[in-house]
């Protein structure tokens, strides 16, 4: 169960006129009226590969969103997941869409089910796990969107997804660029 002031104070929820929510992110400034626009997704390559298996699919870029936020769909096997780390700029929140995984934060350990979130504040110690017997798709969003450019550690490596050890050396070189320390391997 997390805090509900701390949840307060991290993300901000305002209506406009019609109703609808905008979330508004410390650092990033307020949305006017003529900046909400359709987005065309531009074709490339939005897939990267993470550790254990894990297949993850871009659905927002931080260009596309303004640098707002970042997203993906993981596809995780059984067994997959990333190490233990933490995010110095950036707030991670997991929504399961199939199957179910589980979450280490700071401690604590939470499993989230179909239709269930975990939200994971910056400067917190974290990892995820699918540690079921099934696939499970989990939509990943980062707030602000800078961290994109670290998946590029998933890239394929000649058209195919590179082996765990090629992952974890590329994590290891580009986490500090984005404030990613990774703190060893997943207690999961």
């Amino acid at each position: 169960m997390h805090d509900d002031r701390r949840m307060k104070n991290i993300i901000d929820v305002l209506r406009n006129d019609r109703g609808t929510s905008r979330v508004i992110h410390p650092g990033c400034p307020p949305l006017k009226p003529d900046d909400s626009k359709l987005v065309r997704v531009q074709p490339g390559p939005r897939v990267r590969f993470g550790p254990g298996g894990g297949i993850y699919q871009i659905v927002t870029t931080a260009e596309e969103s303004q640098g707002r936020h970042f997203a993906f769909v993981a596809v995780e096997p059984p067994g997959g997941g990333p190490p233990l780390h933490t995010h110095a700029t950036e707030d991670e929140y997991f929504h399961v869409l199939e199957g179910e995984i589980t979450v280490y934060i700071d401690g604590r350990v939470v499993v989230a089910k179909p239709g269930q979130s975990v939200f994971v504040p910056r400067g917190a110690a974290h990892c995820f796990k699918n540690c079921s017997t099934r696939e499970a798709r989990v939509l990943v969003l980062f707030t602000p969107g800078r961290i994109e450019g670290f998946f590029d550690y998933g890239l394929p490596v000649n058209g195919r997804a590179p082996s765990d050890e090629h992952l974890i050396n590329r994590l290891k070189d580009l986490g500090p660029r984005y404030g990613l320390t990774l703190l060893g391997p997943s207690p999961l």
